[in-house]
């Protein structure tokens, strides 16, 4: 698609949509309490509404299929995959994930699926599954909403017409508090407008954006407030939705009641984290070679046909060793528990002994779970033009792909775009957040 901004122009859209959105909280929060905006890239991602669609299919396949094998490898895995599934675990995240499949409603409502594009075209490749923290709802309203009014008080049109385009986008928040309202009624809640707490640990890094949300819901008639674990007395609301990892929750708090008694609350999303486990997103690619597995945990065709599309991922093994140091360049290796992009290799960006002793180390380090050798995709890289609070960044950038899924009555899609300098996308180092506008809404700017 033809680009409608160019040159000055596009920087001029790119800074004022950053000074927009930074004010409304796409900002994150550093340990020392300093308060950093996250980078705006000025050139959108522009996406059919087809394309859109697409991705969030596949990524309701990916969660479906793989809440489906969890639950079958808990019960008739072997060894192995029990210790890369709750092995991680301990304490109260432990108690309460043994819960997940014997108590929880639902094992997960909400959840994001993390895709790279191919360079050499082709449909997007998920990476990963995220169903703890599914976050960016907010940042990914801030950056497209911003950058549409910018582009729409550039092109001279009227603040009615900018509302309109930026409601014919559309609204990751809005979708999640639908989400969220249908499944508390779902559990049987009677309120039109139910009371929402959001919870979060002290000095959450997210925090601009968690509150970004507490406003959304607070304009749409619900009582919502961003709480700690301390601060959150469950029975006092009607539903809770978790931004806090299970281990950050002292066993004292009174939210650490409702992480153990997920059929009584609407919490969202009950203590899930061995759905993260690249242990079971190896298991999930496996089921594109063995059909005797899929079977046994009821994958249907489209859950089967969505793992064929996921890169080789594997649980390093000493036979499998040999391959990724003949392949090197084609593998990289991931710890099974891990988040944030730590405890990634990536072949082709080490050198021959390097690599080597990192598939050593890989392979005596059960940590989490163990680790999986996953098939690198090359993703493609395009210019882009950075906007930081000290001014534009020019340079070549990789972009991501993360849409929205889940299992509820009411499921969110969508999709945010990161962008970074490096093949492991961070959004702080050398990165930030790119716009996601609709192709008919970028089209209605030209």
């Amino acid at each position: 698609m033809e680009p409608i901004f160019e040159g000055d122009a596009l920087a001029t859209i790119g800074r004022a949509a950053a000074e927009r959105a930074w004010a409304g909280g796409l900002t994150v929060a550093r340990p020392d309490g300093s308060v950093v905006p996250i980078p705006l890239v000025a050139e959108p991602e522009v996406l059919s509404r087809e394309a859109l669609a697409a991705a969030a299919r596949e990524a309701q396949a990916i969660l479906s299929g793989a809440v489906k094998l969890a639950r079958h490898l808990l019960l008739q895995g072997d060894a192995r995959d029990r210790a890369a599934l709750v092995g991680p675990f301990e304490g109260l995240e432990a108690e309460a994930m043994a819960k997940l499949f014997a108590e929880a409603p639902l094992p997960v409502l909400h959840a994001r699926v993390d895709f790279l594009v191919p360079e050499d075209g082709g449909p997007p490749r998920a990476l990963e599954l995220n169903a703890t923290i599914p976050a960016m709802s907010g940042y990914a309203d801030l950056a497209a909403h911003a950058w549409i009014r910018a582009a729409a008080a550039a092109r001279g049109k009227p603040p009615r017409e900018a509302e309109a385009l930026v409601a014919r986008c559309g609204s990751h928040m809005e979708r999640l508090r639908e989400v969220l309202v249908a499944y508390y009624r779902a559990r049987g809640g009677t309120r039109e407008r139910p009371s929402i707490a959001i919870v979060a640990r002290p000095g959450d890094a997210q925090i601009g954006e968690l509150r970004r949300l507490a406003a959304h819901l607070g304009q749409m008639g619900h009582a919502a407030a961003n709480l700690v674990p301390a601060e959150c007395e469950p029975e006092r609301w009607d539903v809770l939705y978790r931004h806090v990892w299970a281990n950050r929750v002292d066993p004292a708090a009174p939210f650490a009641r409702a992480l153990l008694a997920p059929a009584r609350h609407v919490l969202v999303n009950p203590v899930n984290g061995l759905l993260e486990a690249k242990a079971l997103f190896a298991r999930l690619s496996e089921c594109a070679e063995d059909g005797e597995l899929a079977a046994r945990a009821g994958l249907d065709a489209a859950e089967r046909a969505a793992a064929a599309r996921l890169p080789v991922t594997r649980r390093l093994t000493e036979t499998l060793a040999p391959r990724l140091l003949e392949e090197q360049a084609r593998w990289v290796l991931k710890r099974s528990w891990d988040y944030g992009g730590k405890s990634v290799h990536l072949g082709a960006e080490e050198g021959r002994e390097e690599w080597a002793r990192t598939v050593e180390a890989a392979l005596g380090d059960a940590r989490g779970g163990g680790f999986v050798a996953q098939e690198r995709i090359f993703a493609a890289r395009r210019p882009a033009t950075r906007v930081t609070p000290d001014g534009l960044e020019r340079g070549v950038l990789y972009r991501d792909l993360s849409t929205y899924c889940g299992l509820g009555p009411s499921r969110a899609d969508g999709s945010v775009v990161r962008a970074a300098a490096s093949p492991v996308v961070n959004i702080l180092g050398g990165g930030g957040l790119a716009p996601v506008v609709p192709a008919d809404v970028y089209e209605a700017l030209r």
